[in-house]
């Protein structure tokens, strides 16, 4: 008996409609194998003459013939496969032969006429009735059996949902959507094939972002963590800085009371002194004078005069009862000044849980979801969410003939034709041009203009260190990339000397954003509506070499010097009409840059 080793691979010899052995099998010009039925039977039912594998389609339907070398090769391979077969009992799960006693032999083939499976030895006599359709064994063949008709269902009806038999269909599904069972399984096993494809990957998607947010959610969580060791330490560092200030105040108080008492407890010696010496002296005149002897009064009577000193109205001592320590005066200071400096502190304290609160907004959970689950969309997304920044026009640049508005985000043309005299060199002389505010030396910034109110326009960015009162080449060997844009009553227009050999056709633009990449050397114009890139500049050199006298001379125009000069965005506006506005549009979470 043949190994199923030995036997060659199977899923070659079956054709990819039927899923059955070939039959008669014949091949296709792009070519595939097929049952010379099969292909046959989908022709006609799809009206196409495609191959159902790579869907190649054919001028006209290609006369088939049968592969002869092949069809000996598919039936060399059921003779393999019959041999090694014989004699195997059925086991659970496989199909049994139905005539077999018990133990009941695996069955070879189904016949769809008798509708019975049978095995090897018992289909012998069976292949004699060329009438009857094999095909490999069918379990459960009585499901699969038309009850009203008992024939096999060889159809399904999308109306009824259910299979029909070739019967069925001149009786109650007359008219009804009909396919056969084959086509029909393999349609919705290719939709059911895709669906978990996709499921499979929305799974993977899933898993990737629970993983990302985990993550988020542990980094928020490390970062929070160190933040409130961090505040702890900063807090302990304010009580520890409170408490040795407490005790700097109380030990300057000790020492002004120890001075005090030391000071009082000299006054009271003194006083002492002075007051015995008085008793003393006192004492001596009552005793003479009590002896009413004159002559021993005379003889013996001390001096009747007070020493000076004695006589001396000191000053009281400053630790004395009524002494302003007395009256807690240090207290009251130290009470008010505390009062002030809690007070401060709790306006400051309010402000900070104010600026907490505001910086993680009122859903700080929410907010990371939508980072999570709201990634961008395309590249222009990508920039506008990570490389927005906020630009304001200087009006100090601005050509005589344009105005700013207050807030530094719209441009137009002055109405009337007042000169303003120049200061230090720095607005634009030729050109109607204006620069930001801001300039940038590193990194990658991003900005959108508005540009639909205007009928001439030009947007880039120059190196700040460019003349602005000769400038009238916009060009990159000057220091200048820009793109200009008109509108349709200006196709003819052409900026001189500024980069107008862009292909993409500029009329009907509403809104132009700019991106720069410093370190790259990129700087690219998007269509923001159509969300398309129209033209960018590459390999672009932004930094110079600075020398001794260019040093020297930026330093007396007041204006910086450096290797990686700042670029500056800038703007301008060629037909002098009051009409005409360039707006400065602010971009979802833009943050200013130094």
């Amino acid at each position: 008996m043949a190994s199923a080793s030995s036997l060659p691979y199977e899923d070659q010899f079956l054709c990819s409609i039927c899923l059955c052995v070939f039959n008669e099998p014949v091949s296709t010009p792009c070519g595939h194998n097929y049952c010379k039925s099969c292909i046959t039977g989908y022709w006609d039912s799809s009206g196409l003459a495609q191959c159902p594998l790579c869907q190649e389609r054919f001028s006209r339907r290609p006369q088939l013939r049968v592969n002869t070398e092949f069809r000996d090769m598919v039936d060399h391979f059921n003779r393999m496969r019959v041999k090694s077969e014989d004699g195997i009992h059925a086991k659970p799960g496989e199909v049994p032969c139905d005539i077999c006693t018990t133990p009941k032999l695996k069955a070879l083939k189904t016949c769809l006429v008798c509708l019975a499976s049978y095995c090897q030895p018992h289909l012998v006599p069976h292949e004699s009735l060329k009438k009857h359709k094999l095909v490999d064994p069918v379990s459960n063949l009585e499901d699969k059996v038309c009850k009203n008709h008992d024939k096999l269902l060889e159809f399904f009806c999308y109306d009824d949902m259910e299979g029909v038999c070739l019967m069925c269909l001149k009786d109650d599904h007359v008219g009804h959507e009909v396919e056969p069972l084959k086509q029909a399984f393999q349609k919705k096993k290719g939709m059911v094939e895709f669906t978990i494809s996709h499921m499979k990957a929305l799974e993977n998607t899933r898993s990737v972002r629970v993983v990302e947010m985990k993550s988020s959610l542990q980094q928020r969580k490390e970062t929070s963590d160190s933040d409130l060791t961090q505040i702890d330490e900063v807090f302990t560092a304010l009580v520890a800085s409170l408490q040795r200030r407490q005790g700097e105040v109380t030990e300057l108080i000790q020492q002004k009371q120890k001075a005090a008492e030391a000071k009082a407890e000299n006054c009271v010696e003194q006083l002492e002194l002075e007051a015995a010496e008085l008793r003393q002296r006192r004492s001596t005149m009552e005793e003479i004078l009590q002896k009413e002897d004159q002559l021993h009064l005379l003889r013996n009577c001390p001096p009747l005069y007070i020493p000076a000193y004695l006589c001396m109205l000191r000053p009281k001592p400053q630790f004395d009862s009524d002494s302003d320590v007395s009256k807690h005066v240090y207290a009251e200071i130290v009470k008010k000044s505390v009062e002030q400096i809690e007070k401060t502190l709790s306006n400051g304290m309010d402000m900070l849980i104010h600026e907490v609160r505001l910086s993680d907004g009122h859903d700080a959970a929410e907010n990371l979801v939508k980072q999570v689950w709201n990634p961008p969309q395309d590249k222009l997304m990508m920039i506008q969410q990570c490389d927005a920044v906020n630009v304001t026009l200087d009006a100090n640049t601005a050509n005589n003939k344009l105005v700013v508005s207050e807030d530094g985000k719209q441009l137009t043309f002055r109405k009337s034709k007042l000169f303003l005299p120049t200061l230090f060199g720095r607005k634009f002389e030729c050109l109607p041009f204006i620069l930001a505010k801001d300039g940038y030396s590193s990194g990658r910034f991003y900005y959108e203009v508005q540009v639909s109110r205007c009928k001439i326009w030009v947007l880039g960015v120059v190196k700040e260190s460019i003349n602005r009162e000769t400038f009238f080449c916009p060009m990159p060997e000057y220091g200048a990339w820009v793109f200009n844009g008109f509108c349709d009553e200006f196709p003819e227009f052409y900026c001189p000397n500024t980069a107008n050999a862009c292909p993409y056709p500029k009329q009907g633009i509403q809104t132009v954003g700019v991106f720069v990449d410093y370190e790259k050397g990129e700087i690219s114009f998007y269509d923001v509506d159509a969300r398309t890139l129209m033209y960018s500049f590459t390999e672009c050199t932004f930094t110079e070499t600075v020398t001794g006298l260019q040093t020297f001379l930026y330093n007396m125009a007041g204006t910086s010097c450096s290797s990686r000069p700042k670029l500056y965005p800038i703007f301008g506006m060629y037909r002098e009409h009051s009409d005409d506005m360039l707006i400065i549009k602010p971009v979802g979470g833009t943050t200013s840059m130094d």
